[in-house]
């Protein structure tokens, strides 16, 4: 199943899932409304005791207004729910007691925690999520949560810190990291708010009873009616967790599978796995009530009669068949005799460990233990000339083609939503490789703003001044000097590292005002028409942030049902622009363009036209190509992969702009490892 399958059945599911919901809200409000009229019908008219709907239709006003008010509550409370939710998963990890793990923290087991996320983010092509830890639970488990990658947290409890090995926290990790490409984590949140109005029918069901009176002469029918309310709102609150615990088992094994595939490593899971079996606590969150998030974590974190989760012995034998069930309890004993201790002197191996003879890469604790890359990944660094932080396409002179690598278009466009384990460690060379002031500065609000804002900023002198008084302008007087620091981090960045840092940067970008995450688009926008001229880093900048700020603040749908045939014209404007950068002249221009569309409208496509003011018309293109189809969006990627390798070369600006495409159309494009692209 690939990514794009993934996103249909996630949709499919939630359609489900949706009309279920809908199903049981109907079904709990025509149980209340029998209920009440059967009680309004006993004190009004005795009669009527066994006739609700005879009442009903002598009181149409009074049952319409039952009605509405029951729904009133259940709809409300779910909009209130979900309003919430939509500042993302930092909500949930909060409200379990998670704990946020800065950047710059001097815990080394939450540092390597924070350096694994980072690195599957970099080879997802995701945006950094916040990384919290539940630093009062000693089991073993983690979630992934929020509507988007773009407003995305992972947390991780404090016992998979002290238990597991870096191997097996890579392996949850990916597992979670599962969730948010598959498009489950966006079907968890959406469960949490629907499942909420059910909950607090119950809740106000058991408020009434608290302090409905007991006797009959002091109105024992609110009892009654109090009782009858508390058990309809759980009733309905068990069918809905009922079809919800059916889709997180389904989605928990698609995710146990993903993670072997992305780290090609299935000890690492397995082993996470057994030592659950081991440990006391074993995935059991205590400290909060994991109720609502039940379905969204990595384990069961609680004993309910209907499993959220597969049964541990049937995860594990899904890893290795050759798994003898009946030894569990023996192999977690021995998995957790055999931890070894994280401390000092762990990080000093680390900082002495070497890559694949490239000089310059100093790991820091993210890589201990065992810093040295596999075998495999050093046999590929060392036929691209190197270590794997200089597999970069680094810019060598002014002609594309000097600044090309070869590229094979089926290895490229099958990449979109999946890993692999080369890609993750290029991910941790990369993540090295960025400067380390640099990623110290994107750790506070105010400095990420002005990494971004001062990667914006030309190195044409004439062009730079007159931003810099744009800048000093709208910016007040730290703010601009915080611009004026960032800016030699910038000018030191690598062309193929100037979007990770953009990426890495969001977690403290999502932490600013909306008005003022909004204020930054604008000013970056202007910034880029500085010099009446946009060049392609511009433009992908501009482009991916004001995605990722549309997606966190907006946390719209990432997909549509447009077809191809629709989309004719935008598909013009985006494989003319693409074919424009990777071509030496305008014939050649022309046959990539054909060469693309011909996978894409292979009967009757608008003839190429070279691009005119490209910034605007493919800003606008891209908007709409954002409700394309998933398999439509499939259908493109390719297209345009193929428009990219009919030279057989892959260029930075070709780069740069399929994998702000592929953002753009919510279709995660990891990083392109050299032997992906040659």
């Amino acid at each position: 199943m690939d990514f794009y399958t993934r996103q249909i059945d996630a949709r499919r599911q939630t359609r489900w899932l949706l009309l279920a919901f809908i199903v049981a809200v109907v079904l709990v409000v025509l149980a209340l409304d029998v209920l009440f009229f059967t009680l309004l019908g006993v004190r009004g008219e005795p009669r009527d005791a066994f006739a609700p709907f005879a009442y009903a239709q002598r009181n149409p006003g009074a049952a319409f207004f039952c009605s509405v008010l029951v729904l009133g509550v259940i709809g409300l409370s779910s909009l209130f729910k979900a309003i919430q939710l939509r500042e993302g998963g930092g909500v949930v990890a909060r409200s379990l007691g998670g704990v946020l793990v800065a950047r710059d923290t001097q815990d080394l087991k939450r540092k390597r925690l924070h350096n694994v996320v980072e690195e599957m983010a970099i080879a997802s092509g995701v945006p950094m999520p916040e990384v919290y830890v539940l630093e009062h639970e000693t089991g073993i488990n983690a979630f992934a949560a929020g509507h988007s990658p773009a407003n995305a947290a992972i947390a991780v409890t404090q016992g998979a810190l002290d238990t597991l090995s870096r191997d097996e926290l890579q392996g949850v990790i990916a597992h979670e990291f599962s969730h948010v490409l598959n498009g489950d984590m966006r079907l968890n949140v959406q469960l949490m708010g629907w499942l909420f109005g059910l909950f607090v029918v119950a809740l106000i069901g058991r408020t009434m009873l608290r302090y409905a009176p007991r006797g009959r002469r002091n109105g024992g029918w609110l009892f009654v009616a109090a009782l009858g309310v508390m058990v309809l709102g759980y009733l309905g609150l068990f069918f809905g967790r009922l079809l919800q615990a059916a889709v997180s088992r389904q989605r928990e094994r698609l995710a146990d599978a993903s993670s072997v595939q992305f780290t090609r490593n299935p000890e690492g899971l397995k082993g996470a796995l057994v030592k659950i079996a081991g440990v006391a606590q074993g995935s059991r969150i205590v400290e909060a009530d994991p109720e609502q998030a039940a379905h969204m974590l990595f384990a069961p974190g609680l004993s309910r009669f209907f499993a959220t989760h597969p049964p541990l012995a049937e995860r594990i034998r899904a890893l290795d068949p050759h798994f003898d069930v009946k030894q569990l309890p023996r192999a977690a004993a021995q998995a957790l005799a055999a931890v070894p201790a994280f401390d000092a002197a762990e990080l000093e191996q680390a900082r002495v460990a070497r890559v694949a003879a490239g000089p310059g890469w100093q790991p820091d604790e993210a890589s201990a233990p065992g810093a040295e890359l596999p075998r495999e990944v050093a046999m590929r660094t060392a036929k691209s000339g190197g270590a794997v932080a200089d597999a970069l396409l680094v810019p060598t002179g002014p002609h594309p083609a000097a600044n090309a690598v070869a590229a094979k278009p089926q290895q490229i466009s099958s990449q979109v939503g999946a890993l692999d384990t080369l890609q993750i460690e290029q991910a941790k060379a990369l993540r090295l490789a960025l400067p380390p002031d640099l990623r110290e500065f994107v750790e506070v609000d105010g400095q990420a703003r002005a990494i971004v804002l001062a990667l914006l900023v030309s190195r044409d002198p004439a062009v730079a001044e007159r931003q810099l008084v744009m800048l000093r302008k709208n910016l007040p007087a730290a703010d601009f000097g915080a611009v004026r620091d960032a800016m030699p981090l910038a000018a030191e960045l690598a062309p193929m590292l100037r979007l990770p840092a953009l990426l890495q940067a969001f977690p403290a970008l999502r932490r600013l005002p909306i008005t003022q995450r909004q204020a930054l688009a604008r000013l970056a926008e202007n910034l880029i028409r500085a010099d009446a001229r946009i060049d392609v880093f511009e433009f992908c900048l501009a482009r991916l942030l004001g995605t990722l700020l549309r997606d966190e603040i907006e946390a719209r749908v990432p997909h549509g049902n447009l077809s191809l045939a629709d989309a004719a014209d935008d598909l013009q404007v985006l494989f003319a622009v693409l074919a424009s950068f990777g071509a030496n002249d305008a014939h050649a221009a022309r046959m990539a363009y054909e060469a693309g569309m011909q996978c894409v409208l292979p009967m009757h496509r608008p003839p190429y036209q070279a691009p005119e003011d490209w910034p605007r018309r493919l800003s606008e293109a891209l908007l709409r190509l954002e409700k394309l189809h998933p398999y439509a969006k499939k259908a493109v990627i390719e297209g345009l992969v193929k428009t990219i390798a009919h030279d057989e070369l892959l260029n930075v600006s070709e780069a740069e702009l399929l994998r702000t495409v592929c953002a753009t159309l919510h279709c995660p494009l990891p990083t392109l490892l050299p032997d992906a692209v040659a």
